[in-house]
C-alpha cells in the first residue's frame, strides 16, 4: 500500500467511525456513568467487533453471508432485537435505582470488565450492514497486484488505532457533559433517553432494508 493510499484510508476511516451510531452512544453513556478509565472494556469490545467484521470482509467470507438473504435477515433481526433489549434494560436501570443513591452507586462501583466488553462487542457485531459496508469500502484501498496478507494487516491495524482514537473522543465527549448530570433526576433522564434511542435504533434497523 502506497503512502498516499494509506493517508486516504486513514482519513476515510476517521470519517466513517466518527459518524454517530448505537456504539458511539454506548461509549458516551458509559463514560458519563463510570468515567473513561473504567469504561475501557467497552472500547476494546467495540473495536474487536468492527475489526472482526473487517477481517471477515477482507477474506471474502462476508460475501458468502451477504449473498444469502435468509442468513442476512436472521442476523439483522437478531441485531435489532439486541438493540431493543439493551434499550429496555437501560430504561429499567434508570427507573429502579432510588434517587438517594443513584449518583453514589455510579461513581463508586467499577463496572464489570466482562459485562462492558460483552455489551460493546455484541452491539458492534449486531449490525450485519457493517460487513456490507466493508465489502464495498475495502476494494478502494486494496491492490490486486500486491500482497493481500500484508495489505490486510495494514488495513486492520490502522483501523484499530483509528477506532480506539475515535472512541476516546466520544469518551471525552461523555466526560465533558458529565458535570451537567450531577443529580439523580438528570442522570435518570439521561439513561431513559439513552434507552429510548437504543430501542428506536433497533426498530429502524429491523424495518429498513
Amino acid at each position: 500500500m502506497s503512502l498516499e493510499t494509506l493517508i486516504l484510508y486513514i482519513i476515510a476511516a476517521f470519517v466513517v467511525i466518527l459518524i454517530p451510531g448505537p456504539l458511539s452512544l454506548f461509549m458516551v453513556a458509559n463514560t458519563v456513568r463510570h468515567g473513561i478509565l473504567k469504561s475501557y472494556p467497552a472500547f476494546l469490545g467495540g473495536t474487536l467487533a468492527s475489526s472482526l467484521y473487517l477481517i471477515i470482509s477482507a477474506s471474502g467470507v462476508g460475501v458468502l453471508i451477504t449473498t444469502s438473504p435468509r442468513l442476512y435477515l436472521t442476523l439483522k433481526i437478531l441485531g435489532a432485537a439486541y438493540l431493543v433489549y439493551l434499550g429496555i434494560m437501560t430504561i429499567r436501570v434508570a427507573t429502579k435505582k432510588s434517587p438517594a443513591n443513584l449518583i453514589q452507586v455510579d461513581q463508586s462501583i467499577a463496572p464489570s470488565f466482562r459485562s462492558l466488553f460483552k455489551k460493546a462487542f455484541l452491539l458492534g457485531a449486531s449490525n450485519p450492514k457493517d460487513m456490507i459496508f466493508f465489502i464495498a469500502f475495502l476494494p478502494q484501498f486494496i491492490s490486486p497486484t500486491s500482497n493481500l496478507v500484508q495489505q490486510t494487516t495494514i488495513i486492520v491495524s490502522t483501523w484499530i488505532m483509528v477506532d480506539i482514537i475515535c472512541k476516546l473522543l466520544y469518551g471525552l465527549m461523555g466526560k465533558s457533559i458529565r458535570p451537567f448530570l450531577n443529580t439523580p433526576k438528570t442522570m435518570s433522564v439521561f439513561d431513559t433517553t439513552t434507552g429510548s434511542l437504543y430501542i428506536t435504533a433497533g426498530v429502524v434497523a429491523a424495518l429498513v432494508a
